[in-house]
C-alpha cells in the first residue's frame, strides 16, 4: 500500500511540473547581427562619353630671325654694307596669335572598381575619343627703320617691311589612363578624384606672307623713289601623337544595379610643341649676268613656332558594371 502511494505522488508531482513550464514563455535564441551592405562598385564597368574641350593656353607664339637681305651685311654689295639694321625686317614676321581653341569630343571608357571600408573606392579607368578641336587665329606686324642718311637729309634710304601670320591647330583624338580615389555616399553616389596619363592626335599649320619696301630719297621732299617687292607665301606643318598628363573629378550615380550615370572634369596638358616654319624670301627686281639670274633686292628670314596643347575637358557618360545581384541573406526562425 505504501508502494502504491509513493508512484502516485511522484506522478502527480511531475503532472504539476509539466503543466507549470508549459505556462512559462518561450525562450528564443537571439538574431544574427545585421549583414554589412554589399560592395555595389566593385567591378569591371564600360561606358560612353560626350562633351565639350575648350583651351586653357590660347597664345600661340612665332619668332621669326633674319637669314640674308641684299642689302645687308651678308649681301651681294659685301663688304659693303648699305643697311647695317636690315634684320629689323624680320620683326614683321614676329608676333603672338591669341586663339580660341575648341570642340566636341566624344568616346567611351573601361574600367574597374573596387569598394573598400562600406564608403571608399579606388579604381582603373581608360578612354579614348575622337575630338573636334580646333583653332584658327592670325595676326599682322611691321616694321621700319632708316638704312643710311647722308648729309644728313640730301640722300636716305628708308625701308619698312610687313607680315601676316596664320596659324591653325587641330587635335584629331584624345585619350586617357587615370586611376580613382572616392568616396561613396548614399549609398548610390560615388564623389571621386581622378589623374594619370594622356596622349592625343595633335597638328598644326603656320603660313605667312611678307612685303618690304624700301624707298630712295633725293633732297626730301624733292625726288623719292620706292621699290616694294613681296613674297609668295611660306607654308609649314606639324602633325604628331604628344604624350602628357591629365588631373580632374568627378561624380557618379548608381541609378540601377549595373547602370551609373557620370559627370567629370579633366584638364589635360600634351606639353609644346616647336616646330620650325619653312623659310620666306620677299624678292623683288631680278639681274641677269653671264646667263645667273638672281633677285637684285631680296629678304629672307625663318621662324619658330609654338604652340601648347591643352585644355579643359567637361563631359557626361554612361557606364554598365558587370556587377551580379548581392544574396539575400537567410534568417533562421526558431
Amino acid at each position: 500500500m505504501k508502494k502504491l502511494f509513493s508512484a502516485t505522488a511522484i506522478a502527480l508531482a511531475l503532472s504539476a511540473g509539466a503543466a507549470l513550464a508549459a505556462d512559462l514563455p518561450a525562450v528564443k535564441a537571439p538574431l544574427p547581427p545585421p549583414l554589412p551592405p554589399p560592395p555595389l562598385w566593385t567591378g569591371f564597368y564600360v561606358g560612353l562619353n560626350a562633351g565639350y574641350s575648350f583651351g586653357a593656353s590660347n597664345n600661340i607664339d612665332v619668332t621669326t630671325a633674319h637669314i640674308y637681305d641684299s642689302l645687308g651685311p651678308n649681301g651681294f654689295l659685301a663688304p659693303l654694307v648699305i643697311d647695317p639694321g636690315a634684320g629689323g625686317a624680320a620683326l614683321a614676321l614676329s608676333g603672338t596669335a591669341n586663339t580660341q581653341r575648341n570642340g566636341f569630343i566624344g568616346g567611351g571608357q573601361v574600367g574597374y572598381n573596387y569598394q573598400f571600408g562600406n564608403s571608399f573606392l579606388v579604381g582603373l579607368e581608360a578612354d579614348l575619343q575622337g575630338a573636334g578641336i580646333r583653332s584658327d587665329s592670325s595676326f599682322v606686324s611691321g616694321s621700319s627703320w632708316n638704312a643710311f642718311d647722308i648729309g644728313p637729309g640730301i640722300l636716305r634710304l628708308d625701308r619698312s617691311a610687313a607680315g601676316a601670320t596664320t596659324v591653325t591647330t587641330r587635335t584629331d583624338w584624345l585619350g586617357t589612363v587615370r586611376g580613382r580615389l572616392g568616396y561613396i555616399w548614399g549609398p548610390s553616389f560615388l564623389i571621386y578624384a581622378t589623374g594619370g596619363l594622356a596622349y592625343g592626335g595633335t597638328q598644326a599649320a603656320t603660313h605667312q606672307s611678307f612685303y618690304v619696301n624700301n624707298t630712295l630719297s633725293l633732297l626730301p621732299p624733292l625726288l623719292s623713289v620706292s621699290v616694294p617687292y613681296g613674297s609668295i607665301g611660306g607654308f609649314s606643318r606639324y602633325d604628331q601623337s604628344r604624350i602628357g598628363w591629365t588631373v580632374g573629378g568627378g561624380i557618379e550615380w548608381l541609378f540601377a544595379p549595373n547602370l551609373s550615370f557620370k559627370a567629370e572634369y579633366l584638364y589635360y596638358d600634351l606639353g609644346t610643341a616647336r616646330y620650325l616654319n619653312s623659310p620666306i624670301a620677299a624678292t623683288g627686281p631680278s639681274v641677269s649676268f653671264l646667263g645667273i639670274t638672281s633677285p637684285l633686292l631680296a629678304s629672307i628670314n625663318q621662324g619658330v613656332t609654338r604652340v601648347k596643347f591643352d585644355g579643359h575637358i567637361a563631359r557626361v557618360g554612361i557606364n554598365y558594371h558587370f556587377i551580379s545581384a548581392p544574396p539575400v541573406p537567410v534568417v533562421a526562425r526558431y
